[in-house]
């Protein structure tokens, strides 16, 4: 195994090598699989709607008119949700499950749709694909994890599922799961992993030889309260510490917001800080690592045997 450099040969190796712009890893620019179910369901609920109307116009009785709100709250499901009408029932400080189960709101919100929004029977394709891909963002949580296990893949490191597997593997990498959970890695691995939230799980644990690194990736495009609790969150696991020198902590940031916080530009008060603290954590454990995809990439090959 080739001897790895200082934590700080790793941090500027991601310093001088920002992230690119689209990342495959982030990406999902193909139309959704399920598109078509989508528009059909929109299609029936914009009908139903459109023959409550009609028939409201025209004074129909109000047995009648339930009628079809009750088939209206029968096709409401998953597919409803790229509906217009699916929309329109988030704008209404309601959501699609509760409003279909309770049939007096889904009466009072179809009557401001009608009296707020046009009602007509077109539904353009691109519009649904364009609420589904405005969705995209909930479909990242694991990119950045499957990232580094396709890099890791790439260096020689083998995923296991078992404990018994990762001790006789000298080059592996695990998921946290119910196996690899806290309390288990605790124990097995006989460290303390001391943040402050106690059960706080990370995403991997990677081994080679008796050399431990338990990582922590984060994907961040803009700043913010969100954006700035996930920062801390990885500040304070580089500034974790265990008496044994072979465990090491590894806070993986990328995106938009990985160049910002590694970039030279002049920022805020709070930009200041978290570059600060990044750096003091470093040095103080020389042992624990902040990389970017560049400088994970340099680390994990450094690792070749």
């Amino acid at each position: 195994m080739k001897k790895i450099q200082s934590n700080l040969h790793y941090f500027n190796i991601s310093r001088q090598n920002l992230e690119n712009f689209l990342d495959n890893f982030y990406i999902f620019d193909e139309k959704h699989p399920q598109l078509q179910e989508y528009i059909v369901n929109a299609k029936e609920v914009k009908n139903i709607l459109i023959t409550i109307k009609t028939l409201q116009e025209k004074k129909e009785s109000k047995e009648v008119v339930e009628k079809y709100f009750l088939e209206l709250s029968k096709i409401l499901n998953k597919f409803s949700n790229c509906s217009e009408f699916g929309c329109f029932i988030n704008a209404c400080d309601s959501f699609l499950n509760f409003a279909k189960k309770n049939i007096i709101l889904l009466e009072k919100i179809a009557q401001r749709y009608f009296e707020k929004r046009i009602l007509n029977e077109t539904i353009p394709e691109e519009w649904v694909q364009a609420i589904l891909d405005s969705n995209s963002s909930r479909k990242k949580g694991k990119c950045g994890e499957k990232k580094l296990l396709n890099i890791l893949a790439e260096c020689g490191f083998q995923e296991v599922k078992t404990w018994e597997g990762f001790f006789n593997e000298q080059k592996c990498v695990a998921k946290f799961s119910k196996i690899f959970s806290v309390k288990n890695v605790r124990k097995n691995l006989n460290i303390k992993m001391a943040a402050k939230k106690q059960n706080k799980k990370l995403d991997l644990i990677i081994k080679i030889n008796r050399k431990i690194f338990l990582c922590e990736a984060k994907h961040l495009n803009t700043s913010g309260g969100g954006q700035d609790k996930q920062i801390s969150e990885l500040i304070e696991i580089i500034s974790l510490k265990e008496q044994n020198n072979n465990i090491s902590y590894v806070a993986f940031l990328d995106g938009s917001y990985s160049n910002i916080i590694l970039g030279e530009a002049i920022g805020g008060e709070k930009l200041t800080t978290q570059r600060k603290e990044i750096e003091k954590c470093l040095l103080r454990n020389s042992y624990n690592f902040w990389v970017n995809t560049a400088g994970f990439e340099a680390l994990f090959a450094d690792l070749k045997e």
